[in-house]
């Protein structure tokens, strides 16, 4: 059951709660009822009752499975070279799919994961899931002076999310972090977490994090769910690609601090440094059917 060991039932108020234990019964019964007192709770597991609560679980009882949400698969990378009728098909075939799309003020200068401004605006008007990833001094910048919705406006508000690459700038306060008419800002973080933390702290539940210790190098990081991902939208990056991706996601999904996630992929997507929709499709595939459909 997508990677969870379901091991006891416990009743809360009439409710059955499939748990590993009363204190994850606890936090699953108070996301179903958040307003609701605890006024009995017990164990059932060793009683004769416990074969026919399972029996009923897809029924009447509520799950820790269902404590989290996978709300994106996100692919960055999308090159000059990638076929917009290719993203398109995946893109209908995977819903949750997202195409991130690395956006610099130098993309002439730097590698082949950078397409022109015009380039990007190719990919409006195809029904596609678009976030953009700022980088080097754009990211900086917008970062620390805003200028949001100047940016969205110049790209016709194509992107429902923006991602700021600012791993560097752990020290730096952030001085106008609301995203304008975005719905979603997303502080990259590597090992260090203090950035994020003011972001959220200052600009609230629009600012969520990727954990990203890799950089968009492709180098596997351990997965580590921090406490608050209960509560803020949390990405995972980091060696993440066909070969282990429903490894990573039973590790990230049997965490009991899990909510709202989404996972992203770059270099592992990539053959010779192009964006490889076969690659992309592979994971979608797996994803799909070996995790969420399972």
């Amino acid at each position: 059951m997508n990677g969870y060991t379901l091991t006891k039932v416990f009743e809360i108020n009439k409710t059955l709660v499939v748990a590993d234990s009363i204190e994850e019964a606890i936090r699953v019964y108070k996301l179903r009822s958040p307003e609701a007192d605890i006024r009995q709770i017990h164990e059932i597991s060793g009683s004769d009752y416990a074969s026919g609560c399972f029996a009923i679980l897809e029924k009447s009882a509520v799950h820790s499975v269902r404590s989290w949400e996978l709300t994106h698969i996100t692919f960055t990378g999308v090159d000059e070279w990638t076929n917009i009728d290719e993203l398109v098909d995946i893109q209908r075939r995977y819903p949750k799919v997202e195409f991130g799309v690395l956006v610099s003020r130098k993309w002439q200068e730097n590698n082949d994961r950078y397409m022109s401004p015009e380039q990007v605006k190719e990919l409006q008007g195809h029904g596609l899931r678009l976030s953009a990833h700022f980088c080097g001094s754009l990211a900086r910048e917008v970062f620390n002076m805003g200028g949001f919705s100047e940016i969205h406006g110049a790209y016709d508000g194509m992107f429902d999310r923006v991602q700021l690459n600012v791993a560097s700038c752990t020290d730096v306060a952030p001085t106008c972090i609301m995203p304008g008419p975005l719905k979603e800002v997303i502080i990259q973080q590597g090992s260090n977490l203090s950035l994020f933390e003011q972001c959220h702290i200052a600009s609230g539940d629009h600012v969520s994090v990727l954990l990203d210790k890799s950089g968009g190098q492709g180098i596997d990081t351990p997965i580590e769910v921090p406490l608050y991902a209960q509560k803020v939208h949390v990405g995972f990056a980091g060696g993440i690609g066909p070969d282990n991706v429903i490894d990573k996601l039973k590790q990230i999904t049997s965490s009991p601090n899990i909510g709202k996630f989404w996972i992203d992929m770059e270099s592992s997507v990539r053959t010779y440094d192009t964006f490889d929709v076969c690659k992309v499709d592979e994971v979608c595939k797996k994803v799909y059917e070996e995790f969420l459909n399972k």
